[in-house]
């Protein structure tokens, strides 16, 4: 883009002429293609207003009458043939009258034979149970002759071993029976008697079980007789236990610290010397005396 008056106006009487007294009012520019296009682009378009106007709805198209289905037309070209696997009507020879119904009721019945129904128990004859105490082998522990005696340990070594202590005590309490536990890790003695018990084998597994003197056997011969329901014919005649009782004494350990020398397995004698204790256990402890 150039000035087009200021190459051509070069004398300051000529830019008077032109302008006046005032100084310069108008000017003069001289404009290229490209300069005009440029300018042309400025030229902004304005916004149009664009009116909308709601959409009549359509109207309503009128109901058609509901389609009525004859059903019976459908089913007259039917097979009602009587070997046939459609549905057919009843026929007369498949109906019955009053007479015919009534002639049936009339009939008399068939006897009942009296040998196929279940006669009832004899109270006389004694029950024939599957488990008898005759059945097994006579090994009485100490003071078990009317008891039943199961050596149990409260160690945790071996969690196998603990549980099946554990599963056979309650099921013993859970039959609501009394009987003597002996805890094998506790007292030594326990284990040597165990031991003599199994015929001095050194099989000291437990839980083992002893009943009125006769052995019964560990876990798995104790739980199948459970299972079974029979056990409560093995302890016949046994005394109760009461659910839920505790020693006062003890707590339910059965055992008790040593009142001679309170636990230590020690003893001071008057000229000060100290000796094993002979009244406790290796442990400590004495069996208790209110529930022993």
């Amino acid at each position: 883009m150039g000035c087009a008056s200021s190459h051509l106006l070069e004398d300051d009487d000529e830019y008077g002429q032109i302008t006046g007294p005032g100084g310069f009012s108008h000017h003069i520019v001289s404009l290229t293609s490209t300069t005009y296009g440029i300018l042309t682009t400025l030229d902004y378009p304005r916004p149009q207003t664009i009116s909308i106007l709601p959409t009549p709805l359509p109207e309503p198209r009128p109901r058609e009458p509901p389609e009525v289905i004859n059903s019976w037309e459908l089913m007259a070209g039917l097979d009602t043939n009587e070997n046939s696997f459609r549905f057919s009507p009843a026929t007369k020879s498949s109906l019955h009258t009053v007479a015919e119904l009534n002639t049936r009721i009339s009939k008399p019945l068939k006897p009942i034979n009296r040998n196929n129904v279940l006669q009832p128990l004899n109270p006389n004859i004694p029950l024939l149970a599957k488990f008898s105490l005759d059945g097994y082998e006579m090994r009485c522990p100490p003071g078990g002759e009317k008891a039943i005696v199961i050596y149990t340990t409260s160690l945790r070594g071996i969690r196998k071993t603990f549980e099946d202590c554990n599963s056979v005590r309650s099921a013993l309490e859970g039959l609501g029976v009394k009987f003597i536990e002996r805890d094998i890790s506790m007292h030594s003695g326990f284990k040597e008697e165990l031991k003599e018990l199994m015929n001095g084998k050194g099989d000291t597994r437990v839980p083992r079980v002893f009943v009125k003197g006769r052995y019964i056997g560990g876990v798995d011969e104790v739980m199948q007789i459970f299972e079974e329901g029979d056990f409560g014919t093995l302890v016949e005649g046994l005394p109760k236990g009461k659910v839920g009782a505790v020693c006062e004494g003890c707590g339910g350990v059965r055992f008790l610290p040593c009142f001679d020398c309170n636990g230590s397995c020690k003893v001071v004698k008057e000229d000060r010397k100290v000796v094993r204790c002979f009244v406790c256990n290796e442990n400590g402890l004495v069996l208790c005396p209110l529930c022993s």
